[in-house]
């Protein structure tokens, strides 16, 4: 079983992922298709009206990023995905990470995809199926962010064991170097609440 299967697995039992989810996101394909424009839009004008997060981006690029969440969209609503599917999400995720894209922004920003979809399926649909459709697109959304997050640990955490090895530094005082920084991150937290 490849990481991002084992991964997968793990979010999949805490978020109360159902493999149906696929089925009920088909069946509305066409229509949550319908609302890419505007998830589109929010998403972009949101990133795009702070300089903090319009620095991710290369200038000129919107036009192109902007289709890869159109295309991102259909894909989730398009129908049953495999294996295939969250290994791309977890490709994803790395690009993020190389692009230094923080989890505040990707978890934000998925918050904010998620109150548009919700938005829209109140309007839509009959109760009954908005709910549904948002429970089946929160529990898919939901695990290709935890995915996209565990990327930047997973990073982060072999890039720091790589670095250890080189210089030779016992891991063990990398926890103790790390434990004491919480600490400290504690207690600063801890004195401003």
């Amino acid at each position: 079983m490849s990481q991002v299967a084992e991964l997968f697995d793990t979010i999949s039992s805490l978020i109360d992922y159902q493999e149906d989810d696929w089925d009920i996101l088909q069946e509305e394909a066409e229509t949550i298709a319908s609302w890419a424009p505007e998830l589109v839009a929010v998403f972009y004008d949101t990133l795009y009206a702070l300089d903090e997060t319009k620095a991710v981006f290369k200038e000129g690029e919107r036009p192109k990023v902007e289709k890869t969440l159109a295309d991102w969209v259909v894909a989730i609503a398009d129908g049953r995905k495999r294996s295939e599917f969250w290994e791309h999400q977890w490709f994803i995720g790395l690009l993020h990470v190389k692009r230094s894209v923080k989890n505040l922004y990707m978890l934000g920003m998925m918050n904010r995809v998620q109150q548009v979809v919700l938005t829209n399926c109140v309007k839509t649909y009959d109760k009954d199926r908005a709910f549904q459709v948002f429970g089946a697109f929160l529990r898919v959304s939901g695990a290709i962010s935890a995915l996209i997050a565990e990327s930047y640990g997973l990073v982060v955490e072999n890039s720091t064991q790589a670095g250890l090895a080189k210089v030779g530094m016992n891991p063990a005082l990398l926890k103790r170097i790390k434990d004491t920084q919480i600490d400290k991150m504690l207690e600063e937290a801890k004195s401003k609440g």
